[in-house]
């Protein structure tokens, strides 16, 4: 038996599908869900047994007006188990409607049909703190990293916004196979999550990048996280087209130096577009200030792992992955990126 981790294609976002068996699937985020449906039903999966919302930004929670339509869709053809939303959506929305009936009406609603599938015991709702609500099956386990329960309390209580330093943080084994999903993590959550982690729950085999190749202001704290989890393979979810500029160089430059240290296990990353570090010189990065590409290309593609309970997992990419980037003049994943001034 083998447990599927698939990385769909969604753009500078995130929808993650963890597969232990054809009987039910865990997703994480829910970006572009016509993507996630189509991949359901292709499946035939008709049971979903967990959803992880990481944290409330678009690009990976649809709106709790799009999450229920879609769920009421999904519920005329199979079952969801547990949902996780993202820590105080509900509670921020009663507050809007209490606001103003009249102008959140559809919010309202979405309200009331997410309270009567709890009623009725059709959805179980959770709250994502560390060591709180594991998912177990079989050889599957889910666990939470990050955040604390008392740092995302103290977080909401006193920093407005940024919702990515309290993004869900998980923890996925399959046996002796490891994979950390690390979600949109960055600022002072990066330093909590370093500092409260013991080694052995960070050490795991593949790591999905946060936040699509941003790196933040304290880049140190994501490379000093990065070299504990020592994977053998990089995720990076990353849109084409993207105005961040995604991947930033700094982040590259990061995966590149691990990957050639020969005292770490980092073999390969991969991204599921290509990226403009890849396309473009760093002189012509520069003329196109935050743009991406003018046109959406998929590099890898969908992204698959195949994990066995020994600790072995094999990659399997939608498209001709070497065959695609041979068509690119930097190719990071090849250690071919022009890196300008940023000394590598």
């Amino acid at each position: 038996m083998t447990c599927e981790l698939v990385f769909l294609p969604v753009g500078n976002a995130d929808s993650i599908v963890i597969s232990p068996n054809d009987d039910s699937v865990v997703v994480v985020d829910l970006h572009k869900i016509p993507i996630l449906l189509k991949w359901l039903q292709t499946k035939k999966v008709t049971n979903i047994s967990r959803i992880y919302i990481t944290h409330e930004h678009r690009d990976h929670f649809p709106s709790l007006e799009d999450l229920v339509t879609f769920l009421d869709n999904w519920l005329k053809r199979g079952n969801i188990s547990t949902l996780c939303l993202p820590h105080e959506v509900y509670k921020d929305a009663k507050k809007k409607v209490i606001s103003d009936r009249a102008k959140y009406k559809s919010l309202e609603d979405a309200l009331l049909r997410l309270r009567q599938w709890e009623k009725k015991n059709m959805i179980k709702f959770i709250e994502a703190t560390r060591g709180s609500n594991p998912y177990l099956q079989g050889a599957l386990s889910i666990s939470i990293l990050h955040p604390g329960l008392l740092y995302a309390q103290d977080h909401l209580a006193t920093v407005k916004g940024k919702d990515n330093e309290i993004s869900v943080v998980l923890r996925v084994s399959y046996g002796n196979f490891v994979a950390l999903l690390l979600a949109d993590i960055e600022g002072t959550g990066l330093k909590e999550c370093v500092e409260i982690c013991q080694p052995d729950e960070l050490s795991a085999n593949i790591v999905k990048i946060p936040h699509h190749g941003a790196y933040p202001k304290n880049g140190d704290d994501l490379k000093h996280l990065l070299e504990k989890i020592d994977a053998e393979l990089a995720v990076l979810s990353v849109g084409s087209t993207n105005t961040y500029g995604h991947v930033v160089p700094e982040l590259f430059k990061v995966l590149s130096n691990q990957k050639d240290d020969e005292f770490k296990k980092l073999d390969n990353f991969v991204c599921t577009e290509a990226t403009r570090a890849c396309v473009n010189s760093n002189k012509e990065r520069a003329a196109m200030g935050k743009s991406g590409l003018e046109k959406a290309q998929k590099c890898a593609g969908e992204i698959t792992i195949n994990a066995e309970t020994s600790g072995k997992w094999d990659l399997k990419t939608e498209t001709e992955h070497e065959s695609v980037i041979s068509e690119f003049k930097y190719p990071a994943c090849k250690g071919k990126i022009d890196f300008g001034s940023i000394s590598k």
